[in-house]
């Protein structure tokens, strides 16, 4: 078993439109290596005018998930996002984006069956008789999908991989509500 670390980001909107990001990395098992969060963004009318619906992609891209990504100490070897509005990002540093979801489909015969979709998604079964992952990357992380699934299967033996974006979510939520 190698000695993976897992990345986790996310941006967290409160209803009265302040922004904050946070981003974990966790070992094998779950367990927090590091964790980094932004200062708490909030934008001007005139800002929410100018940015328009390109707001929201500014912040978690150019602003808020670059910064963090940057400060890490602890890089990942993995990255899992929310959303592929950050697969942007990956041209700026040195591993995978992730995005992760239950695959809609029965679950496969047993332990790393997988199904390719088309060159950037695959259906992994990552636990015998749970539903398999939807592991979708962008286009320049294609060719590590072989790799990308050689960690979510070791990993997967000791963690729920999806399970600590939750925590990022939750732990934003109390961080923005402590402040207001």
């Amino acid at each position: 078993m190698a000695d993976y670390k897992i990345g986790y980001i996310d941006i967290y909107k409160s209803a009265k439109g302040d922004y904050i990001g946070g981003a974990l990395v966790t070992d094998r098992l779950g367990i927090p290596v590091e964790f980094r969060h932004t200062e708490t963004v909030s934008p001007s009318k005139v800002q929410r005018i100018l940015h328009g619906q390109a707001l929201e992609r500014y912040l978690k891209c150019e602003t808020l998930a670059k910064c963090l990504l940057e400060d890490l100490e602890n890089k990942p070897d993995l990255l899992v996002v929310p959303d592929g509005e950050y697969f942007p990002l990956t041209r700026m540093v040195n591993f995978p984006f992730v995005l992760l979801g239950k695959a809609n489909r029965e679950p496969m015969q047993q332990h790393g069956d997988f199904a390719e979709m088309n060159e950037t998604e695959i259906h992994l079964q990552v636990l015998s008789m749970r539903t398999p992952l939807r592991v979708r990357v962008d286009r320049k992380n294609a060719p590590t999908l072989e790799a990308i699934k050689t960690v979510l299967l070791d990993v997967g033996r000791t963690m729920d991989v999806m399970e600590p974006l939750t925590r990022v979510r939750e732990a934003l939520a109390a961080l923005i509500t402590e402040r207001a």
